[in-house]
């Protein structure tokens, strides 16, 4: 299994601690202007007006005004509606082209382990390809997971709670295959960026000048790891955890904190990519047969071996890598008996090995 490194943005290391901003135009306390401020802790840097952030905005606003329209309909379907327009309407046309967008759950190649529905999924197949029902729906791999979200029509303390387990199972139930092999030609360990939850929120219960939305998931996790890497209520209000403070806005205009949160995904994705490096799809694909045979393909000596348990015979052109060797005693196979599982063993012998080849082989 792979070790995760703890990503640096949108990410947690430890627990984080509430640090409020004042909108960019003016100052806080320390009279640093809020992007300088940002830049010191780490943060993003804010872009200067222009005219492609103007064109954005506007699919932004367009994309959000159907989606809270829909959200508006009491009908069951309201939940699967605004999915609809929010991937096809805002993700998915205003994210780079190397990154998917779909729906569905996310499986573990080591247990075969299946996550919840995830609302979206943005994922990156070359990694590794999702298998698609349709052209969104689908299983996708955990390897080539980026970033989770989960969706709310109206977030509240409890839909919060519901995100942070969500979270919290993915961040600590998932294995990640390796993505990279050494000078063997094996697979090698090495650390890789765990997939980024986060939550998208159409409208929220939060009202007044009361809590907003980062310092009430802070009271929620309390102790716990902060699982969820940011937080965006559309029209309201953007945080996202640094490892060391939530930082974000309130009350921005013409949507600035859906702009910010994409922004966010877009800045970050390429590192969690990047790490994964390129795992085997065979893992997911190769049966776990126990009726596979072999046939030599070449004249070379082999070991005769007998399972210990059930006696089922075989045998094996041992890999020792380049060694001159002379093995005195028995040589067990590393692959289990076929039939029963037990320990396949040669008999008690000498024998002889030159630069990786057994050239003798003489049993007692």
């Amino acid at each position: 299994m792979v070790i995760p490194l703890t990503p640096f943005v949108h990410a947690h290391a430890g627990r984080a601690k509430l640090l409020k901003f004042i909108p960019a135009t003016k100052s806080v306390a320390c009279a640093k202007p809020f992007s300088k401020v940002l830049a010191l802790l780490g943060g993003q840097r804010m872009a200067v007006k222009n005219q492609y952030q103007d064109l954005l905005r506007a699919k932004i606003t367009s994309a959000i005004s159907q989606a809270q329209a829909a959200a508006g309909f009491s009908h069951q379907g309201v939940k699967g509606t605004v999915l609809e327009l929010l991937i096809s309407q805002l993700f998915e046309p205003l994210l780079p082209a190397d990154v998917g967008v779909g729906t569905g759950q996310i499986i573990d190649s080591y247990s075969g382990k299946m996550s919840g529905q995830i609302d979206i999924i943005l994922y990156n197949r070359a990694i590794l390809p999702p298998i698609l029902i349709d052209e969104k729906i689908g299983i996708f791999p955990v390897e080539s997971v980026l970033y989770t979200i989960e969706v709310k029509t109206t977030l509240n303390a409890t839909e919060l709670k519901m995100a942070h387990e969500s979270a919290k199972d993915l961040a600590l139930s998932f294995g990640y295959l390796p993505g990279q092999k050494g000078d063997d030609g094996n697979e090698k360990h090495h650390s890789i960026e765990k997939l980024r939850s986060v939550v998208f929120a159409i409208n929220s219960d939060l009202t007044g000048t009361g809590l907003n939305e980062a310092e009430r998931y802070r009271k929620l996790y309390g102790e716990d790891t902060a699982h969820i890497r940011a937080i965006c209520v559309a029209g309201k209000e953007y945080w996202y955890d640094n490892g060391n403070y939530w930082i974000g806005f309130k009350d921005g205009k013409g949507f600035d904190e859906v702009l910010a949160f994409i922004g966010g995904v877009t800045n970050t994705y390429r590192d969690v990519s990047t790490s994964r490096g390129q795992p085997c799809l065979g893992h997911y694909v190769i049966p776990e047969a126990k009726g596979f045979v072999a046939t030599k393909s070449r004249d070379v000596l082999s070991v005769q071996l007998t399972c210990e348990e059930c006696g089922i015979e075989g045998e094996m052109v041992p890999n020792i890598g380049s060694m001159d060797i002379t093995v005195n005693g028995s040589i067990s196979s590393k692959e289990r008996c076929p039939s029963c599982g037990g320990k396949m063993s040669s008999e008690n012998g000498t024998y002889i090995f030159k630069k990786g080849r057994l050239l003798e082989s003489a049993t007692s």
